[in-house]
């Protein structure tokens, strides 16, 4: 069984593996949390934030999941992320148990339903417990996404990342 993490803690967990790098922020009882960073980074972000998990009997033993509800969305309501205020939006996801985050390109997921699930593999996973920047392509109705993962020394660098490859997609 998984033991349940607050959007509050994993906000927590965020910020202080970008400490050196944060400004400024907002409670991080928040959410979205919105966050100010040092460049090379967007210097502003908002981070809508969700505990994976790893259910079993998917078929796809290890794979994580998130279920995208963005505040204020029905059951039955379509959403979709802001990106609003000059604004980075990061979708992310954390597992607590091997202290991962996977960064999903917020962009490509729009007009989403209510807990739409998203998928990272656990391959790409076990690529970031080893210390690596984990990284998956995933074809969606509305582009190619790529998947980071990464331990938590490392959020910066792939924060760094996330945001070139989604300039890349947006220019080219």
């Amino acid at each position: 069984m998984v033991d349940q993490i607050s959007k509050q803690q994993i906000h927590e967990r965020f910020l202080d593996s970008l400490e050196p790098v944060v400004q400024d922020h907002e409670d991080t009882s928040s959410v979205p949390l919105e966050a100010e960073l040092t460049r090379p980074l967007p210097p502003k972000i908002r981070v809508y934030a969700y505990q994976v998990t790893t259910p079993p009997g998917t078929g796809t033993e290890g794979d994580r999941l998130a279920h995208l509800i963005v505040p204020g969305q029905s059951s039955g309501e379509r959403a979709s992320f802001d990106h609003s205020g000059g604004h980075f939006a990061l979708l992310v996801g954390y597992d607590p148990q091997i202290q991962v985050f996977i960064l999903w390109d917020a962009g490509l997921h729009q007009n989403f339903k209510y807990g739409k699930r998203i998928r990272v593999t656990s391959e790409t996973v076990y690529e970031a417990v080893g210390g690596e920047i984990g990284t998956q392509q995933r074809h969606l109705n509305t582009g190619t996404e790529t998947v980071l993962t990464v331990k938590h020394d490392r959020l910066a660098d792939a924060i760094e990342r996330r945001s070139e490859i989604t300039t890349e997609r947006l220019v080219g």
